[in-house]
């Protein structure tokens, strides 16, 4: 990540209010890469993430290089590397435990309620064609028969949303310089 912020432009501050200023990095500065270009299949790698992963290790991995990690955290909106990045086994237990205090406590409240419009489907070309629901009330759900409602915990979610960010996409190693050449001037000139 130290190679990312050396992008940042300094500006000069005075910490103390005695005249005496230091450069500090602005980090405050943003870049978007436009929708048309993260939307290009030929330009990721769709990739699932596994235990033991972290963004520096796909970095090194797939770039050679550890610092590289923001251009994976930026090319999924990950903002948080702890708790926007997918969570494995005993981090996920401490996760939930954190938030709802336990996991039966996360496993007995309820999320919310599902009438089913279709379930997950896999193709024969190997395509998996995502479960459709809708979010009713609890009067709906309950007049809903057991084969077309679902009931999600707390619990349910959070491991919903954890597989989500499971899946990321990885920048294609032949565009690496051409996005770190316009970072470095979005960043450095404001563009």
């Amino acid at each position: 990540m130290s190679e990312y912020f050396s992008y940042f432009p300094t500006t000069p501050h005075d910490l103390t209010n005695i005249g005496q200023t230091v450069e500090l990095t602005n980090i405050l500065r943003r870049f978007v890469v436009r929708s048309d270009v993260t939307s290009r299949a030929d330009i990721f790698y769709d990739y699932n993430v596994q235990a033991g992963d972290r963004p520096d290790i796909l970095a090194e991995k797939y770039y050679g290089d550890a610092d590289l990690a923001w251009l994976i955290l930026h090319f999924n909106n990950i903002t948080d590397p702890v708790f926007g990045w997918a969570l494995f086994n005993q981090d996920f237990d401490n996760y939930v435990r954190g938030k709802y205090g336990s996991i039966p406590a996360a496993q007995a409240e309820t999320h919310e309620y599902r009438k089913i419009l279709s379930d997950a489907v896999l193709q024969t070309d190997g395509t998996l064609i995502k479960k459709r629901y809708l979010v009713v009330d609890q009067t709906t759900y309950n007049s809903l028969s057991p084969a077309s409602r679902e009931l999600i915990t707390k619990y349910d979610f959070e491991i919903e949303e954890n597989e989500k960010k499971r899946e990321i996409k990885i920048l294609d190693k032949r565009y690496l310089d051409k996005v770190r050449d316009e970072v470095q001037v979005i960043l450095k000139e404001g563009i």
